[in-house]
């Protein structure tokens, strides 16, 4: 099961879900490029991961996907080509949160150190996608990244609710054993790069919508075979 991508960065009620918010992001790093879209909607998170298709003529198919209910903390991972997922309660997904920050403050970084700093901004300004950004930079043990920030990004109430329903979720959660909150910087973020231990990971985001979102989407597809949660022992 392939979850480099989480690193980068990281998804209802009876009839079709309105008013939902689909984010569309390039995630280049950890030794693998493709693309991740985010599908919020109804305290429900979808995160789907598509590598690049090596067939130009196809599109890219979902490799993995997580769904997070965030009124519960159960998260759902997918794994498409074994046509199986895995549910995780919000107990064990807290663990291992937590068993990632004490990785992470044993290698120079983790929760603590990250959560001292606050981004920091530069003065600089640059281009990304199209849109004038901020540029913001963080560094804690081996950890380093550069954030860059728009204020005239489309939609950016819906875009930040978005993504603070996101960061509720089982990706992003692991994300903060070792990155700051940047909610509170403004404007939007339409790149992220981060580097931790010599490995690096560029995220752009593309797009992202208000659109309707079928309630299916939070769901494993019909004839996926549900696996067994496995023991996670303390570490």
């Amino acid at each position: 099961m392939k979850l480099r991508f989480g690193l980068a960065a990281l998804l209802i009620v009876a009839g079709v879900a309105r008013g939902g918010v689909v984010l569309v992001e390039n995630v280049d790093g950890g030794g693998q490029s493709g693309e991740m879209t985010v599908k919020v909607s109804g305290g429900k998170v979808r995160t789907d991961i598509m590598p690049k298709s090596r067939d130009l003529n196809a599109a890219p198919a979902a490799e993995v996907s997580t769904i997070t209910d965030t009124a519960t903390g159960e998260t759902t991972t997918i794994m498409h080509a074994q046509k199986a997922y895995l549910v995780i309660p919000a107990a064990a997904s807290k663990a291992m949160a937590e068993q990632m920050a004490r990785v992470m403050q044993q290698n120079g970084g983790g929760v603590a150190a990250a959560n001292a700093l606050a981004p920091k901004a530069t003065g600089k300004t640059d281009k990304i996608n199209g849109y004038t950004a901020a540029e913001y930079t963080f560094s804690s043990g081996n950890l380093k990244a550069t954030y860059w920030m728009s204020t005239d990004f489309p939609n950016g109430k819906a875009v930040n609710d978005a993504l603070a329903m996101f960061r509720k979720g089982s990706l992003a959660e692991m994300t903060k054993a070792f990155a700051p909150d940047t909610s509170a910087l403004p404007g939007v973020p339409v790149k992220t790069e981060t580097e931790f231990n010599g490995q690096k990971v560029v995220t752009e985001l593309v797009s992202a919508t208000e659109a309707t979102v079928d309630p299916a989407e939070y769901r494993a597809p019909a004839g996926y075979t549900e696996m067994k949660m496995p023991v996670i022992l303390p570490q």
